[in-house]
């Protein structure tokens, strides 16, 4: 054998680069499903919040949306089942586009004065 097939050997058995850190997967799902922020995520889980866009995307995205929905349907169950008319109001006004200013034709006008 060679010289060269000697090194070429022996480099290819070290591990390359900084060892893989494992996270904890339902950790950060649970942690984003209550909307923390990716940094502090990387906190609490000990990595960068690079590490966590560039390994854990569709984790993110899914803890995320997970918890908007839990968060709707709290909502949803507040207004309906406790009939909450302030949060009925408030959906009405995001999901149906209703609002509580009225449309007046007169409303533009200046009114007049007398004394």
């Amino acid at each position: 054998m060679s010289q060269n097939e000697d090194n070429t050997e022996d480099k290819q058995a070290k591990p390359k680069g900084r060892p893989k850190i494992e996270i904890d997967v339902k950790v950060l799902r649970n942690l984003l499903e209550i909307q923390c922020t990716l940094t502090e995520c990387a906190h609490v889980l000990g990595v960068s919040t690079d590490t966590l866009k560039r390994n854990y995307e569709d984790v993110i995205n899914q803890g995320k949306t997970l918890g908007k929905v839990a968060l709707r349907r709290a909502q949803w169950k507040n207004a309906i089942e406790k009939n909450n008319v302030t949060m009925q109001i408030w959906l009405g006004k995001q999901c149906l586009g209703q609002s509580d200013s009225p449309l007046e034709e007169d409303a533009g006008t200046i009114l007049p004065w007398t004394d």
